[in-house]
């Protein structure tokens, strides 16, 4: 799967979105101040509330496939 890149906004860090969703998944990927890149996992609960789960990953082609991994496990 290729995430889809967003364009760079001024202040901003580079930013990924993760073209498969589900209806109460959707992640998406940011480069991190620290070097490497930050996956981000959202995840909505039954109530409505969105949590997001993190995850510092060495590599962009890393952080997609733990997104990958995450979206196969919707409830």
């Amino acid at each position: 799967m290729t995430l889809i890149e967003h364009e760079a906004r001024v202040g901003l860090p580079r930013m990924w979105e993760h073209p498969k969703r589900t209806r109460t998944r959707r992640g998406g990927v940011v480069t991190s101040m620290v070097g490497g890149y930050t996956a981000i996992l959202l995840v909505r609960q039954p109530n409505g509330v969105e949590n997001s789960i993190r995850r510092q990953c060495a590599t962009l082609n890393e952080a997609e496939k733990w997104l990958d991994e995450q979206m196969g496990e919707d409830e």
